[in-house]
């Protein structure tokens, strides 16, 4: 059974998961909205047992952690992974990421290239030509998106069922924990104040993603409502030339708690060649 850590960091709390040993190699895991650490639940037993430590924390105003004191943009996402790489003591990592996970990760990966040792992409993507999905547009319109986070908060009943819809194997723990972004005012805003924090010059380093040649791997929901796996193509095709590509059929947005049984395999996979890649340099 898993079970949450918390540290204080810059005078807030952050709640996590971290798994083996802290000796072994780190494996850091971000999740996307409106998700938690829990949305790898299933996967962090997985890639502990494989001799990796497996750190993923709830990112500020989502799961169990306290939001920022100020603006919950994308710069300061950025900012938060350095402070929690120094807090753990932790130099280099593997980088798993899933939607908002994916555009914080990757473009803290643009910034610091030497310190990722591999990749896992699910379900995110920022190319050139990338249109946000209709209810990240509704977010980031100021007014539209505060009474969408409203009706979301206001039938929690509701939003229960239509996520169980999406996701039909999902364990009810898991999805109360996402909607803990949805109970305050406050969290609610995270969101919003995240969608609307995009601009072309966090955007424009995501070119340079292509000069991280460690071993990638993207996995992607084959249904994805949201982003189409039209872009896990076209994420490897002007990022990662060299990432292998695998769609999981029949699958949404939320892949690895949809699929846990189709996912770790593949997930184990990449860890195994990382380990022959290591071995034969």
């Amino acid at each position: 059974m898993l079970t949450k850590k918390t540290l204080m960091l810059n005078g807030q709390k952050i709640s996590y998961l971290d798994e083996g040993l802290q000796s072994d190699p780190p494996v850091l895991l971000i999740h996307g909205v409106p998700e938690s650490s829990m949305l790898w639940k299933h996967l962090i037993p997985e890639i502990a047992s494989l001799g990796y430590r497996t750190i993923a924390p709830d990112l500020p105003g989502f799961g169990q952690s306290d939001r920022f004191p100020y603006t919950s943009s994308w710069e300061n996402y950025l900012r938060f992974i350095d402070d929690l790489m120094e807090a753990l003591a932790i130099e280099k990592v593997h980088l798993v990421v899933h939607d908002w996970g994916g555009l914080i990760g990757l473009r803290w990966a643009c910034d610091h290239p030497e310190k990722v040792e591999s990749l896992i992409i699910s379900d995110s993507s920022l190319v050139p030509g990338y249109k946000w999905h209709p209810l990240a547009r509704k977010w980031q319109t100021p007014g539209v998106g505060e009474e969408v986070m409203k009706s979301m908060a206001a039938n929690k009943e509701q939003w229960m069922t239509n996520m169980k819809d999406e996701i039909p194997s999902v364990e009810e723990a898991i999805l109360e924990d996402f909607y803990s972004v949805f109970l305050t005012e406050e969290t609610r805003n995270v969101v919003l104040e995240l969608y609307r924090s995009a601009n072309r010059q966090l955007i424009e380093p995501y070119q340079e993603l292509c000069k991280i040649k460690n071993p990638v791997t993207i996995l992607w929901g084959e249904e994805d409502p949201y982003i189409s796996p039209e872009y896990a193509y076209q994420t490897r095709e002007q990022q990662f030339p060299h990432a292998t590509i695998h769609v999981i059929p029949k699958t949404g947005h939320f892949i690895h708690i949809e699929a846990p049984q189709q996912v770790i395999p593949l997930v184990k996979e990449h860890y195994q060649s990382v380990l022959h890649v290591k071995k034969t340099v």
